[in-house]
């Protein structure tokens, strides 16, 4: 009886979506986090750092354990971890007395899922007896590319309808100045041609 592994390699699809997602979504967050927690954006953009230094160790010893407990187990410690993480970022902010903390943890948590993927899905559908694995090794990292396209449009359409465009004024982004040098130059010209 020869088994169907096309969920197995739509499960794949979905796990390089997660990771797309829990490597892209923060830095979205980053002038929300400024402005709501007043957290500087140095300490903002260490966030992406630590994901990915997170990410490499994780790589580097999931090699120890990942035969140990079995991929199916790892990949379900992976999708929690994801999703318990982007949960939190949600939650563990308001509950420290220093929101950074909460953040961190936060990032800590997902960054393990993501890194367990990263680690986890190629190999998944490499061994999976497809006809054409080049055909779904290029589709499986494709979806990366779809999981970073769909969030920026669903984050983008989701902020655009919340608050109804106000974080693309030019004058809210920090360090964005290129509003104000608008407005001198409009205004400069409108006073040459009076």
């Amino acid at each position: 009886m020869k088994q169907d592994y096309k969920k197995t390699t739509y499960a794949c699809f979905i796990g390089y979506i997660v990771q797309a997602i829990v490597n892209s979504f923060v830095p979205l967050l980053f002038v929300t986090f400024q402005k709501t927690y007043q957290i500087p954006l140095t300490k903002i953009t260490l966030l992406i750092t630590i994901n990915f230094v997170i990410q490499l160790l994780i790589d580097l010893l999931s090699a120890g354990f990942i035969d140990k407990i079995g991929y199916r187990a790892s990949v379900i410690i992976a999708h929690i971890c994801a999703a318990a993480g982007l949960v939190l970022l949600t939650v563990l902010p308001e509950l420290f007395a220093d929101p950074f903390v909460g953040i961190l943890m936060s990032v800590v948590i997902y960054a393990v899922g993501g890194g367990l993927l990263e680690v986890l899905v190629s190999p998944i559908i490499e061994a999976c007896p497809t006809d054409n694995k080049e055909a779904a090794m290029s589709l499986l990292h494709s979806f990366l590319l779809l999981g970073m396209y769909r969030r920026c449009f669903i984050f983008h359409s989701v902020f655009r309808t919340v608050w109804n465009g106000t974080l693309e004024n030019p004058h809210t982004v920090v360090g964005d100045h290129s509003g104000l040098q608008y407005d001198f130059i409009h205004k400069s010209a409108n006073l040459q041609s009076a």
